[in-house]
């Protein structure tokens, strides 16, 4: 049996964006990924508000667990086989950090948008496919750029912002989950 895919979702505080990324791919993806995220500045010692709960409830039927932040770094970014930030800030954090933007790394929407394009990555196994979606994503992005569209950072606005961001991030993890054949 192939190992799980290394899944990484990045987002500023590690407390809204990332963490509704993980926790729905993971549920999505299932045993296929290890599903982690982290923030470029992470709120350690908060948890997921309760804005961004209620949206994950009611818009994605996602109950999110007890979550604890995590400051993203260079060994989070190497460990992982596929990175997925909310928005080009958290790329050009990236790019400070690392020197340059690893190939593995894309927007949420970015990625949804390049999967929508490209063929579906190879392998037997969901997870063998989920290690090959960042090689085939990248490729894709070689061939024809897709923009990296941000995701509206939610904290501190009105439930209709934690609503909207929340089903973004539904679209986009429906496509990719539809593209590697989850």
């Amino acid at each position: 049996m192939s190992r799980p895919a290394r899944i990484l979702m990045v987002c500023t505080g590690n407390i809204c964006r990332s963490p509704s990324m993980h926790y729905l791919a993971q549920r999505e993806w299932g045993e296929a990924a290890d599903v982690r995220s982290a923030g470029t500045y992470a709120e350690i010692g908060m948890d997921v508000p309760h804005e961004m709960r209620r949206s994950a409830r009611d818009r994605a039927g996602l109950d999110i667990p007890r979550h604890r932040p995590t400051q993203l770094d260079s060994e989070l970014l190497a460990q992982s086989d596929l990175v997925l930030v909310a928005t080009q800030q958290h790329a050009r954090w990236i790019v400070q950090s690392e020197g340059l933007l690893p190939d593995h790394v894309f927007g949420l929407k970015e990625a949804a948008e390049l999967a929508g394009r490209a063929q579906s990555p190879a392998g037997d196994t969901a997870a063998d496919r989920l290690v090959a979606a960042a090689a085939t994503l990248h490729a894709e992005r070689l061939s024809r750029e897709a923009p990296l569209r941000s995701l509206d950072d939610p904290w501190a606005r009105p439930q209709q912002v934690y609503d909207r961001v929340m089903d973004e991030i539904g679209e986009a993890i429906d496509a990719l989950t539809a593209w590697v054949r989850l």
